[in-house]
């Protein structure tokens, strides 16, 4: 006879209980997007404070923000309305692979209020005052934060550009790290994808966190990595591919292509989650495309040339389940330079959703789900853009110099194998070896150049002004006067 009431605590059990998943999921993501936009982050600028969305960009250092409305959003930061602006009137400007902005330098407070353990810090901003392919059509964010190192900040006539990250380091005086969860999109229905952004100290890190798979960053500029070969894993390769995780000692496990692994780090090999796609050197995209055009004709797949080779999107009525292989990343390892491990990219990274429209039903309507392929030419560069991050947690140690790569609990489903040895060094074999300047050297090293300069310069200018010098002591002016007269002078400049 107490069915019926326990039944209805039961249920109202269920819902309060969902209710609260639902709640503490919608918490948890502070990323989202729309297809192709890359991933971005709510942010408060200005007193009083002004929201707005900037995209996640390991590409670039400064944060730049948008002050003029465009053609296709009225949405910018008014720069007019915030108290606590200090305006340097220096011009700044910087240019992507897509874009260009040009701008000018201002400090003001800047929070972000997903960000629960970081304070509110004045930082530099560069105020977008005029851009050219910069925001995209329909782009629901104004502006970028670069996350990356400062020498690769927006740039100007005698002037450095601060980034976010180095005013919260010195606002909690501690080194910071970072880590994006990037989930793709909710569904095969649904365009928009979502993810976490969160900031870790360094200490914490180090105690809490066991990163089995680091790959070390060569150069403090960008995220630059070593790229050792990125291949379509055959049915043959994914047999050996278990047999590694078995054996991770066992020897040679990749044959590495020597021309193939100096040409994919030629130019630079980066982490870029302010670029969509996976960027090769020319040569190695059309090998990996030809391989997956092949695997899809195989499998029966009707895919035109220009989806594959130029970037033209391919559309069906109903969503698409990919049995494409998978794409293999092999990248350096931070604990051996014979070491290395995989990432394993499935097709549901690169066969990517741009429209997912699902009409069908009323009106007679047609249903559209498109896609487009996460690959593209790079001319000489690699770039891991975030289509190689979806799937997985990376975890960016700027201070201690690499990058973190493990599974994560949402979105496609990636996979980290490793780690795998070889007999000889990879610095060494894919060339490498370049120099390593570290960021503040490099800075301390420009200003000892700067004070050298400045020496020669002023030995030169004693030595030209010697003449009149001497001439001075001969018949000296009297001091009093000329002090005089430059106040008057001073004077005269201030009432005017």
């Amino acid at each position: 006879m107490f069915s019926e009431p326990i039944m209805l605590v039961t249920s109202l059990g269920y819902f309060f209980l969902l209710v609260i998943i639902s709640t503490t999921s919608c918490e948890e993501f502070n990323l989202y997007g729309e297809a192709g936009q890359a991933y971005a982050l709510e942010i408060d600028v200005g007193h009083p404070q002004q929201k707005l969305s900037v995209l996640v960009d390991t590409g670039s250092t400064t944060l730049a923000i948008a002050s003029y409305a465009r053609k296709d959003s009225n949405k910018y930061f008014r720069s007019e309305n915030s108290t606590s602006i200090y305006n340097s009137e220096k011009e700044v400007q910087a240019k992507y692979s897509q874009g260009t902005w040009v701008g000018h330098l201002v400090s003001d407070f800047v929070k972000f209020p997903s960000l629960a353990t970081v304070p509110e810090v004045r930082c530099d901003i560069a105020l977008i005052t005029k851009s050219h392919k910069f925001f995209m059509n329909g782009s629901g964010w104004q502006g970028l934060l670069g996350l990356a190192y400062l020498p690769v900040g927006a740039w100007g006539e005698n002037v450095v550009v601060g980034s976010w990250l180095d005013s919260v380091e010195k606002a909690l005086n501690k080194a910071m790290s970072f880590q994006l969860k990037l989930c793709g999109v909710k569904s095969s229905t649904n365009a928009t994808h979502y993810g976490k952004f969160e900031m870790l100290d360094d200490d914490t890190i180090s105690t809490n966190h066991n990163v089995a798979f680091r790959t070390p960053i060569l150069r403090k500029r960008w995220y630059e990595v070593g790229v050792l070969s990125i291949r379509v894993i055959s049915k043959r390769n994914a047999s050996m591919n278990i047999d590694r995780n078995v054996t991770k000692d066992s020897g040679d496990n990749l044959d590495v292509d020597q021309e193939n692994c100096v040409k994919l780090n030629e130019e630079k090999s980066i982490v870029d989650s302010g670029t969509t796609n996976i960027r090769l050197p020319d040569i190695l995209f059309r090998e990996v495309v030809n391989e997956l055009r092949n695997a899809a004709q195989t499998s029966n797949m009707l895919i035109l040339d220009e989806f594959w080779y130029h970037g033209e999107a391919a559309c069906w009525p109903e969503p698409q389940e990919w049995s494409l292989p998978p794409i293999a990343i092999d990248l350096l390892s931070a604990d051996a330079d014979n070491q290395y491990f995989t990432l394993q990219i499935p097709p549901q990274n690169f066969m990517r959703v741009v429209t997912a429209r699902n009409n069908s039903g009323e009106g007679g309507s047609v249903s559209e789900f498109c896609y487009k392929l996460g690959l593209e030419a790079g001319g000489k560069e690699t770039v891991l853009g975030y289509t190689a991050m979806e799937g997985l947690q990376v975890l960016f140690n700027r201070s201690a110099g690499w990058i973190g790569w493990y599974p994560s609990d949402c979105g496609p489903n990636a996979k980290v194998t490793g780690p795998h040895n070889v007999s000889t060094s990879l610095l060494s074999l894919c060339q490498l070896t370049k120099p390593v300047p570290d960021v503040a050297v490099s800075i301390k090293a420009a200003q000892w150049t700067l004070c050298a300069i400045s020496i020669i310069a002023a030995a030169v200018l004693i030595y030209l002004l010697a003449p009149c010098i001497k001439m001075m002591l001969v018949s000296p002016l009297p001091m009093s006067q000329q002090i005089s007269l430059s106040q008057a002078a001073l004077v005269e400049q201030d009432t005017t």
